[in-house]
């Protein structure tokens, strides 16, 4: 019975991640004015977050500039997501890198990693490749967005959230 109630939590938190996005995504969609753009915001602890998230990500930017076609689209990650993108990483993570290079060569789409994260990692600038765009920091990136009128969505990784009790004070 325990059992099943913990099954029962697991996907009710799945679904709540995934769907927290996608209705973010769809008050934009159905605005009839947009704003400028849209952020991405990524900040997790796991290696993973980027790849697992990058399909999701890649589905909400076909149908916001289906609806949208001229809305700035960003994807800042500031967490140890951003690693995956490093250069060290480009053979382990082809298609990763390959998909992240397209959005930002072919779609238009700036990808950005912290700095200032990294170098509390011993990773330098120049361990990313010239395509994802090294900030000093993630969250003052981010703010630069907002000040332009983009809005942020924060993606969270399936299961993010599960068991987590997060204080509101």
């Amino acid at each position: 019975m325990m059992a099943r109630l913990a099954i029962i939590i697991l996907l009710a938190a799945v679904t709540a991640c995934a769907s927290a996005g996608e209705s973010a995504v769809q008050a934009l969609i159905d605005r009839d004015a947009p704003p400028p753009g849209v952020v991405f915001e990524l900040v997790e602890n796991d290696h993973e977050a980027l790849q697992t998230l990058l399909p999701r990500i890649l589905g909400y930017i076909d149908i916001l500039r289906e609806q949208h076609p001229d809305i700035g689209i960003a994807v800042v990650s500031h967490g140890n997501e951003q690693f995956a993108l490093s250069r060290r990483q480009r053979n382990a993570r082809e298609q990763l890198h390959d998909a992240v290079e397209g959005l930002v060569r072919e779609r238009d789409v700036e990808v950005a990693v912290c700095a200032t994260y990294a170098s509390w990692r011993d990773v330098p600038p120049e361990a990313f490749p010239d395509y994802v765009q090294v900030v000093e920091s993630g969250p003052a990136r981010i703010n630069d967005f907002r000040a332009l009128g983009y809005r942020v969505i924060r993606l969270r990784p399936p299961g993010a959230d599960a068991g987590q009790i997060i204080d509101a004070w």
